[in-house]
């Protein structure tokens, strides 16, 4: 049977930090309100007990990892394998955006052709590469994991990027705390044995990244702190790399379609930053925190059976998002990390790559996912989903 074991908790408040603790280290554990008042980001102890402190609401400790499996979500993680899947068919064209959408980066200097729609629920068209520890130091010092080793960034990209024909959309990823996209050893490891469960993200990563996404994923395993955080280092540097002539992303990325995805911790991190005028749509899993000057579309992902972020609380963040396209997804049998196991078919996969696809890649095929009244979310069985307003015209 799989078992989902927590990751060292954190407070990033000083307000309601409990002092729990469990297994080898000790955490704060408990909500943790924001200045603003609105809902908190919670933290846990490890091996998944709770703190004193009261229920993590939002944010909150990383992913854990899958018991029984040693190899845990190392599946995919080297990059290299994500090939075959779906061709697509049809022309996309570039009307239809799916809702109003931000302002994405400056004017870019890459000419292709649109992308064709393709299933989301399947592993995507190209072929993925992993361009593993580029890009600047970035993230604070200590590391959870790393200690006082500060750490670059991996690449997941599709493998013929420079001569695909088409202008890859940027999404940049950030991890829960004190995980990694893929194992990288000797800190990094998912070990059931010795408790340990960093590196887990393979799967969504290499998914995206199959579709035709550029993945900017932070190896710190703290993205939600720093200054910059390590997502916008990244960020900035990939913008840079894009003009660069003797990059390998040379001319081949679309700066002005740019997305932010996180889990757990990775997804207050990325509300931290929603107000960046260079994105054009966000996605959190399982984590949130009170949200400013959002001006993008925006998904909202939660695991019905999450003890660690309840989906009350992810709800609450994505009911105050009302001017522009918000979606809310439970999906009744993930917990804090399991959703991350499930295959492309799997909820969190899929609408990922469809949320991504619609709002980056103008793949308004994909809108019957989230727009509608009879969208294909809004009648699956596996979820409970809501539409804000805005999302209720096909």
């Amino acid at each position: 049977m799989k078992r989902w074991l927590l990751a060292l908790g954190v407070c990033v408040s000083t307000a309601a930090c409990g002092n729990g603790s469990n297994g080898d280290a000790a955490a704060s554990g408990g909500a943790v309100g924001t200045d603003s008042g609105g809902t908190g980001s919670g933290g846990t102890a490890s091996g998944g007990a709770t703190g004193s402190g009261g229920t993590a609401e939002s944010g909150g400790a990383s992913s854990g990892g899958a018991g029984g499996s040693a190899s845990g979500g190392s599946s995919g993680a080297t990059g290299g394998a994500a090939s075959g899947g779906q061709s697509g068919s049809g022309g996309q064209g570039n009307a239809g955006s799916g809702g109003t959408t931000g302002s994405g980066g400056s004017v870019s200097s890459c000419v292709g052709d649109p992308f064709p729609t393709a299933d989301p629920t399947k592993t995507g068209p190209f072929s993925v590469t992993a361009d593993k520890n580029v890009g600047p130091l970035a993230g604070v010092v200590p590391d959870p994991i790393y200690g006082d080793e500060q750490q670059r960034f991996h690449v997941y990209r599709p493998s013929n990027i420079a001569t695909s024909g088409h202008c890859h959309p940027i999404l940049i990823w950030a991890n829960g705390y004190r995980d990694n996209p893929e194992q990288n050893p000797p800190k990094c490891v998912v070990n059931a044995g010795s408790n340990q469960w960093c590196g887990q993200y393979g799967p969504i990563v290499n998914h995206l990244a199959s579709h035709g996404f550029v993945v900017v994923a932070s190896l710190s395993t703290a993205t939600a702190e720093g200054d910059p955080l390590p997502t916008t280092a990244g960020l900035d540097w990939i913008l840079e790399q894009a003009e660069d002539a003797s990059s390998p992303y040379y001319h081949a990325l679309d700066t002005t379609k740019i997305g932010q995805l996180g889990h757990s911790y990775g997804g207050m991190s990325t509300c931290m930053t929603a107000s960046d005028p260079r994105f054009s749509a966000l996605g959190t899993i399982c984590g949130t925190r009170a949200l400013e000057g959002v001006h993008t579309p925006m998904l909202f992902f939660c695991g019905g059976k999450d003890s660690t972020v309840k989906c009350s609380g992810v709800h609450d963040v994505f009911k105050t998002v009302t001017d522009q396209p918000a979606f809310f997804l439970n999906e009744l049998n993930a917990d804090h990390g399991s959703w991350v196991y499930q295959g492309a078919n799997g909820v969190s996969l899929s609408s990922a790559a469809a949320w991504f696809r619609v709002h980056l890649m103008d793949d308004t095929a994909n809108r019957n996912f989230f727009y509608g009244d009879n969208c294909k979310f809004c009648t699956d069985g596996r979820v409970q989903a809501e539409q804000n307003a805005l999302m209720k015209v096909p």
